[in-house]
């Protein structure tokens, strides 16, 4: 854990809208960042944790939560913290908070035109992504992320463990509507396409699987 970094560093600047799950189980209300030290329950680096959820630190342990919905990004140390709607509560030291872009999580599903993305909560088809876009995928196993416009592949993004993110070096995409996103598996197994148009102003896009 890096004390004092936030999640716009670790992930990347900015994040756009947040979201419950769609098929009834109690909302994912905050993504764990990064968590040190003795946490009971344990709370593993890019899960979520849904409402009411408590996790007990020991004195020394810390934890880094992005609330969906407050957006902010809230670094704890010792005590309990409790995540709830609308933000985050400790009975414990809170080390830092930063206001961020409140993030945009997805949801592929399959339907016979190959092109599917649920932006959950009843948000737009179509995903806003950033010119220099970053993708936290809630999963393992992924390669990449490959990003097109019309036929074309503009983009090939690798996954490091559950992020992928545009090159620092590259120049970014032009804003603009007609994009796509897809995850591909090994063996250059692609899924479904996302529709996308990309914003200066949008963020981090957190894939569900």
């Amino acid at each position: 854990m890096q004390v004092g970094r936030p999640v716009a560093a670790v992930l990347a600047a900015g994040l756009s809208a947040a979201m419950a799950l769609a098929d009834g189980r109690a909302a994912a209300e905050a993504l764990i960042v990064d968590a040190e030290g003795d946490i009971a329950p344990a709370a593993e680096p890019f899960a979520e944790a849904p409402d009411g959820a408590v996790f007990r630190l020991g004195d020394d342990a810390q934890l880094i939560l992005l609330h969906y919905a407050a957006c902010v990004e809230t670094h704890f140390r010792g005590g309990e913290v409790t995540v709830g709607p609308t933000g985050a509560t400790t009975t414990g030291e809170t080390v830092s908070e930063t206001r961020v872009e409140c993030p945009r999580k997805v949801a592929f599903t399959e339907q016979s035109t190959g092109v599917a993305a649920v932006v959950l909560r009843g948000g737009p088809d179509v995903v806003r992504i950033n010119g220099r876009p970053v993708f936290v995928l809630l999963a393992d196993g992924a390669e990449r992320v490959e990003i097109s416009r019309g036929e074309a592949v503009v983009a090939r993004l690798p996954f490091e463990g559950r992020i992928a993110r545009w090159p620092a070096d590259a120049p970014p995409l032009p804003s603009g509507d007609g994009y796509a996103f897809a995850i591909v598996g090994p063996g250059a197994n692609a899924g479904p396409k996302a529709g996308a148009a990309v914003a200066t102003d949008a963020g981090v896009t957190i894939v569900a699987p």
